[in-house]
């Protein structure tokens, strides 16, 4: 969910015109906008990068809503990686480090990029920036180390991520179970739903033996859109960072005016896209409203 606020000062502006008091209460109009990723495919499970607006039609509740925004899926893109630095990655962080740096040049130069990291505590590496060569500094500079917070980290990486304009992607990668963190998986995978940004989560080592943590990441993933990804040979983590970046490229952002009294029940959202036999379209399923 996402805010736009205008502030109308033309009445404050006409009174000092005409020589009386200025201090008259500022009026503000409110639009609240609700956005979804999607990514399309034919039947054949091949992306479809040039549909245009007039293509794709949105049911909130089941009933239709003309789109405020539609980015394509060539707009560029803000993408946060947030990765796993806790001390059980030791081994495996080569590898994730070469596999993050190709993910890094894949993505378009006008992209921005910004890297956390975490193990008891979240860490910004790199803030946001088109800036290729920081970011991959950033990269370079991670060690191991501490214990892992990972649905704080989650949450509050999604907030940040869902305060930047235009389309965005939050990218994980986690080793092994939450502890230590303040919020619950509940907790956290609600707060990133509603931020409305995919999430693509990679998993792996101890992560992988946990079936209720593979079953929470898993079920975040679908619910905002993204997708989760078991990874259990170091050497196939370039793979799942390419079909990442493959992904990334064909996701289209659609956004519109959340409808009046829509109240704060979970809402589910249908996507429709004419033209297209049999498509295939992976977005979160609903929202609630705040």
């Amino acid at each position: 969910m996402i805010r736009v606020t205008v502030a109308a000062v033309l009445a404050c502006l006409a009174a000092m015109a005409q020589g009386a008091d200025p201090a008259l209460p500022t009026f503000r109009v409110e639009a609240r906008l609700v956005e979804v990723y999607a990514s399309i495919f034919d039947k054949r499970g091949n992306p479809l990068p040039n549909l245009t607006r007039d293509r794709f039609q949105v049911l909130d509740a089941g009933t239709p809503q003309p789109l405020a925004v539609f980015e394509g899926a060539g707009d560029a893109l803000s993408c946060a990686l947030l990765l796993d630095t806790t001390g059980s990655m030791a081994d495996y962080l080569p590898a994730l480090k070469t596999a993050v740096l190709h993910f890094v040049d894949d993505l378009r130069e006008e992209e921005a990029i910004a890297v956390y990291t975490f193990n008891r505590t979240l860490n910004v590496a790199q803030k946001f920036t088109t800036d290729k060569k920081q970011v991959k500094q950033a990269v370079m500079r991670t060690s191991a180390a501490g214990g892992t917070r990972l649905f704080d980290s989650v949450a509050h990486v999604s907030r940040d991520l869902e305060a930047r304009p235009g389309k965005k992607a939050l990218v994980v990668f986690t080793d092994g179970d939450d502890n230590a963190s303040m919020l619950n998986a509940a907790g956290a995978s609600r707060q990133a739903i509603q931020s409305g940004v995919p999430i693509y989560v990679i998993a792996q080592g101890s992560g992988l033996k946990d079936a209720k943590l593979m079953k929470i990441l898993e079920e975040l993933a679908a619910g905002t859109g993204g997708l989760a990804f078991r990874l259990t040979r170091p050497d196939k983590i370039g793979e799942v960072f390419s079909e990442i970046s493959r992904n990334l490229r064909h996701t289209y952002l659609l956004s519109w005016k959340l409808p009046e009294g829509a109240g704060k029940s979970w809402r589910p959202i249908r996507i429709a896209v004419a033209g297209v036999e049999d498509a295939r379209i992976r977005a979160r399923q609903g929202y609630w409203p705040e």
